[in-house]
């Protein structure tokens, strides 16, 4: 199989790998990363577009020495854990990594190689846009998108009625990636939603909807809103019979200790 490597000479450690050569990348694409952070926010919006965008292709992969050993597969089949994939009808790359990294040195090797591939000859990429939870704890009521962006995309991302976040910091490899696109010719902005410890499928659906408008998708949401609310149903539930439970141990005890609990 005819396929074409890229190695950053200052990230010499992380690859990117095109395999489907017949693909042409359009010049100014947008390249989506879904990174494995918090909520699974990133592989909850990237595997929805991979889903429902038709013509979108998987042409190749990521690789990293910093990469931890998990394999992934669907349906009996193996994929690798970070995939790239593109759409020529709405010129976006899509990249999946379902595994977390597991240290912090990959980080800027991973970006450097990344971001030296988007602006190949080969790519020409315009922007990259990343995703990234904001921990909450308890129940979640709403999902409002905030943005961190470079200031010359400001006016446009307002435009689509999304709040910037005035002061924060971003963590893991998103961060890493963003400050490497501060350093060179690609635009970079960051997408964030509450979401909890566990997956959030609602945030998903939150991002997506964004997405939608900026970029002229037709993403249905409908399913992640209800797998989130069955998540959701689940936790108050728990949450319940966590409850119960503290309430029984608390209550005094009578005759050998368990008939108060069949009466």
């Amino acid at each position: 199989m005819v396929k074409k490597e890229y190695i950053c000479d200052k990230g010499k450690r992380s690859m990117v790998v095109i395999e489907d050569l017949s693909v042409e990348i359009k010049e100014g694409s947008t390249i989506l990363l879904g990174f494995a952070g918090i909520g699974l926010l990133g592989p909850i919006v990237a595997n929805a577009l991979v889903d429902q965008i038709t013509d979108i292709k998987e042409i190749g992969f990521i690789t990293s020495e910093f990469l931890p050993p998990i394999a992934v597969f669907y349906n009996g089949i193996l994929k690798h854990p970070f995939r790239i994939l593109y759409s020529p009808q709405h010129n976006i790359l899509v990249g999946i990594c379902e595994v977390p990294f597991q240290i912090s040195s990959a980080y800027t090797d991973l970006a450097r190689t990344i971001c030296n591939w988007a602006l190949s000859e080969d790519v020409r990429a315009k922007e990259i846009v990343i995703f990234q939870g904001m921990p909450q704890h308890g129940i979640i009521d709403d999902y409002p998108v905030y943005y961190a962006a470079e200031a010359q995309l400001i006016e446009f991302l307002e435009k689509y009625g999304i709040q910037k976040v005035d002061k924060g910091i971003i963590m893991g490899p998103e961060a890493t990636i963003l400050n490497e696109a501060l350093m060179n010719r690609l635009d970079a902005y960051a997408l964030f939603t509450p979401v909890l410890e566990i997956p959030t499928p609602e945030g998903g659906a939150a991002i997506i909807e964004i997405l939608n408008d900026i970029y002229n998708l037709d993403i249905d949401t409908k399913a992640l809103i209800e797998q989130g609310k069955e998540i959701k149903a689940k936790m108050l539930e728990l949450a319940q019979k966590t409850q119960q439970y503290q309430k029984q141990q608390q209550l005094p005890q009578t005759g050998d200790g368990y008939s108060q609990y069949f009466q």
